[in-house]
């Protein structure tokens, strides 16, 4: 796909940009990220930083961020949690009972802890805690209360320990299966988090770009709801995303330095 100028003039005024594997990978930050979010405000881009992670809270997301000095401030940051607040407020929730990694608590700070007779019950992943007798009194809960089920992804497996190892999904599938409930999913490839993320910067679905190195869970979601998108290749990024028969960005560049090019943002010193 050879590198064309995108025509901004007048029509995209935000960029979703996912963290891992776009601006850093694991504690290295990947060349030219910084200089290309300056060019980016400098231009007057309203940012969001996504990520899917449930297992920590923004704040610690934002701290490490902070390590690599990219300039951004805490509320930019837009991850399953987050999402899950504004949905939970637009629908009026404000008792929960919470089934998540203890760091997510204060993400959650602004509502009332109940595990007898919640109105919306939060799963995440809680890795070797998700034992029967945690999936038991889970089970219960929802059961004797009847509350909305809200899971912050269900992904199938993940990587701990160099090893495949289950996620969040299966046990989502296990409680939904047993109670006969189905879950409203929040987090990447899932359009409510889109959508979400989109509304929070106050703009619309045409004004925005997703940025990101994972063909299902950035381009796949993003192109769900219509985004264009443009895929980097690095982070997850493999050799056969380029001849996937089903889905391709719109675009797809080398890494994160070569995206202001895409964009046709020049930066002098007066923009600094």
């Amino acid at each position: 796909m050879n590198l064309q100028e995108i025509n901004i003039k007048n029509k995209f005024k935000g960029i979703l940009l996912d963290l891992e594997g776009v601006l850093y990978e694991e504690n290295r930050l990947i060349d030219g990220s910084i200089e290309t979010i300056n060019k980016l405000l400098a231009h007057g881009f309203n940012i969001k930083y996504l990520t899917n992670t449930t297992t920590i809270s923004r704040r610690v997301v934002f701290e490490k961020l902070l390590q690599f000095q990219l300039p951004l401030i805490e509320p930019d940051i837009f991850s399953p949690a987050i999402a899950a607040n504004i949905f939970l407020r637009k629908k009026n929730i404000s008792r929960i009972s919470l089934f998540t990694n203890q760091s997510l608590k204060e993400d959650f700070e602004d509502f009332e802890f109940d595990d007898v007779k919640p109105e919306a019950i939060i799963l995440g992943d809680l890795y070797k805690e998700f034992t029967w007798e945690k999936l038991n009194y889970i089970f219960q809960i929802i059961l004797d209360a009847k509350p909305l089920i809200l899971a912050l992804h269900k992904n199938r497996y993940c990587k701990r320990e160099n090893k495949l190892s289950l996620d969040l999904g299966p046990f989502v599938t296990a409680l939904e299966y047993a109670t006969s409930n189905k879950s409203v999913l929040i987090g990447k490839p899932e359009k409510n988090f889109f959508n979400l993320a989109i509304e929070d910067m106050k703009l619309k679905n045409e004004e925005v770009l997703m940025v990101g190195d994972d063909i299902v869970a950035d381009i796949g979601g993003a192109k769900n709801i219509f985004l264009k998108t443009i895929q980097v290749k690095t982070g997850k990024f493999q050799k056969k995303d380029e001849t996937n028969l089903y889905l391709q960005p719109d675009y797809r560049i080398n890494s994160i330095s070569e995206l202001s090019k895409l964009l046709g943002i020049e930066l002098t010193e007066k923009n600094y």
